[in-house]
């Protein structure tokens, strides 16, 4: 992962970098500009994944950056503000030209994680996914094997003790954000079949568990709605494991995780999917000393 900190205050640069660090990203490669015309001449010759800038800077404004950078390079790189800039003018008008988040200085190692988490992992993409994806028709329509002893196994692989207990259909109100999604298709097509939800609970505890996070690093997780890189990488393996739970088409063949989401804003079209789908199993999660969660399998 690529970081670029561009804010004419060395403090400000040292705390970006150390919140990066404690999110996860120690091994990231990370530069830093203390102007706009510094970074761009970075960009030159270097693509970062996020650029995190201020607004108010000697000579070239963040705002001008950012413009700059959709010039030259389109949405392939995100950009974000950490800035003293509040103005509800100016954050809409960074909004306007694609920022990804606006963070007002000062700020907690929370508010920032949570901002930089939800742009590394897709969250802003998840409505697009499943928007873009019209479903095929297949020579067998896509089922379930919703066992609950499939999902034991996957944890007990781990050594993850967890009692498992099939449930009554999560109404859409108890919907609490972020959560966690994965989105299957199948193998010969790349149209949506099914979608897996894990709550913010489960994400945090699977993937922490599965991280050898002690419980004090995943209760705070939970607290602070924030899933490190570790966490949200296992919890999506362990999404990518439970295709062996849905098939299609002749033979059975299982479906694979295309793509997986925190979700940090609702939308209808998944909220749709909830309402009507061609099938759904949900189960409840406990995990002794850490808490109680639960996933949601739909078919599309």
């Amino acid at each position: 992962m690529k970081f670029l900190v561009v804010d004419d205050s060395r403090a400000v640069q040292t705390i970006i970098k150390r919140i990066l660090a404690n999110t996860g990203y120690k091994d990231s490669e990370l530069r830093t500009a203390s102007t706009g015309e510094e970074a761009l001449a970075l960009l030159e010759d270097w693509t970062p994944n996020l650029v995190l800038t201020d607004w108010h800077m000697p000579g070239m404004t963040g705002l001008e950056l950012l413009q700059a950078i959709r010039q030259s390079a389109g949405p392939e790189i995100q950009v974000g503000f950490v800035t003293t800039e509040s103005s509800a003018r100016h954050v809409e008008e960074a909004y306007r030209n694609g920022a990804a988040f606006v963070v007002t200085k000062p700020f907690t190692q929370e508010t920032l994680q949570q901002a930089v988490l939800t742009v590394l992992q897709d969250g802003a993409s998840a409505e697009r996914a499943i928007q873009a994806s019209e479903r095929e028709s297949l020579p067998l329509p896509t089922r379930f094997n919703p066992d609950t002893q499939v999902i034991q196994k996957l944890l007990g692989l781990s050594s993850i003790v967890c009692h498992i207990e099939p449930m009554a259909p999560i109404p859409v109100d108890r919907l609490a954000l972020p959560y966690l999604i994965g989105i299957y298709s199948h193998p010969q097509s790349k149209a949506l079949e099914a979608v897996c939800l894990l709550d913010l609970n489960a994400a945090c505890i699977l993937g922490g568990s599965l991280a050898g996070f002690s419980p004090v690093a995943i209760h705070s997780a939970i607290a602070s709605a924030t899933l490190s890189r570790e966490m949200y990488e296992n919890a999506a393996a362990f999404l990518a494991d439970l295709s062996g739970m849905i098939s299609a088409g002749k033979g059975g063949s299982p479906l694979a995780l295309g793509t997986s989401h925190l979700v940090q804003k609702p939308f209808e079209k998944l909220y749709s999917l909830w309402r009507q789908n061609n099938g759904r199993a949900d189960f409840s999660l406990s995990f002794p000393g850490l808490g109680d969660g639960f996933i949601a399998l739909l078919l599309s």
